[in-house]
């Protein structure tokens, strides 16, 4: 893969598996699809991995909520980055291995902004929302913020 260099801002959602990555970005892309301009009409899912970009403040902000593996965080990027790169990309990885490597051989390290994952563990479904909602509501902010810059 080419690289990618060009980006500004790649904020990495770790974490393990199935502890609400996907859930946070998700709540994320529905936070914005209400202030920003979504480039591609898609809907988006309330299962499954998903990528999609946005239009705000005239930078473009990519999600890419599949991070399991090298190839879901490839094909994302192919995805968010068609016709311009992204200004801001918001995406989720793994703690270590493959999407890790993958992120710290792509993009400098100036560019990467690594956001651990909160999480509850144990079946407090209400809580683990709860957790979820927050780190939307960071990552969503801290968003705002850049774009104040």
């Amino acid at each position: 893969m080419e690289n990618m260099s060009e980006n500004n801002l790649i904020c990495v959602l770790y974490g393990s598996s199935n502890t609400g990555k996907t859930t946070s970005l998700r709540l994320l892309a529905k936070k914005l699809e209400q202030i920003a301009i979504a480039i591609a009409s898609i809907t988006i899912p309330n299962e499954d991995d998903f990528a999609v970009t946005f239009i705000l403040k005239n930078k473009k902000i990519g999600i890419i909520t599949g991070g399991d593996d090298r190839g879901a965080i490839e094909s994302g990027l192919t995805q968010i980055n068609n016709n311009r790169r992204c200004d801001i990309i918001f995406c989720a990885s793994r703690t270590k291995g493959q999407t890790t490597d993958f992120l710290n051989e792509t993009f400098k390290k100036e560019e990467l902004r690594w956001i651990t994952n909160m999480y509850v563990y144990g079946n407090n479904d209400e809580q683990a929302f709860l957790c979820n909602q927050s780190v939307s509501d960071f990552l969503y902010n801290s968003l705002l913020l850049e774009l104040a810059v």
